[in-house]
């Protein structure tokens, strides 16, 4: 009698061990991927290059941020020439692609200021798409660009817009958002031919 009793600790453990793993995995999993708008900063990658007069900058996040992604997104060029910043209206082509896996889910050409360029996209995730994680920049420099700085500006808040021509988004102008502090970042990097 005794011997028929253990035996369903003999099923009963196992799978009890199985939940738990289950569980836990999934938790840790989860929380792993996930962090918080100000972290994300430490978990995009920027690369940028330049080849035939051609940059080519691309951006990924490693992680999902916590919460909702709502806002807008920037892509600020600034091209030089012996140190002096090259003029916006001497940049030729441009162009933003936003993707999902190896697909291109969003396209548009930048804004031309005075100083280089300001891409502006989205981040939000309409259906099964996700807007902002992954995408790249593609601009056809002037002749004499000798070094080109690319500055990443994420948002996580609601906004009418960056209001400012700055592509190094120095200090961003955010028309009606003058009560909040925290709602961006800047990341940049530098490429030369």
């Amino acid at each position: 009698m005794m011997f028929r009793s253990s035996n369903k600790w003999m099923i009963i453990l196992p799978g009890l061990l199985m939940i738990f793993l289950f569980v836990a995995g999934g938790l840790y999993v989860t929380e792993s991927d996930e962090v918080g708008h100000e972290e994300l900063k430490d978990h995009v990658q920027l690369d940028a290059a330049i080849a035939n007069d051609q940059l080519k900058a691309e951006w990924e996040w490693a992680a999902l941020p916590e919460g909702e992604l709502e806002g807008e997104d920037y892509i600020g060029i600034i091209a030089y020439e012996n140190g002096e910043v090259l003029p916006g209206y001497e940049f030729e082509e441009n162009e933003i692609q936003l993707l999902q896996g190896d697909e291109v889910i969003y396209e548009d050409e930048a804004m031309v200021v005075d100083e280089g360029l300001i891409f502006e996209f989205p981040n939000r995730i309409e259906m099964n798409e996700v807007y902002g994680p992954i995408g790249s920049v593609s601009v056809q420099l002037p002749e004499k660009a000798e070094e080109t700085e690319v500055h990443y500006l994420h948002t996580w808040l609601a906004h009418a817009g960056q209001g400012g021509e700055d592509p190094a988004f120095t200090d961003p102008p955010f028309p009606g958002m003058e009560d909040y502090d925290n709602f961006w970042w800047v990341v940049s990097e530098t490429a030369s031919e």
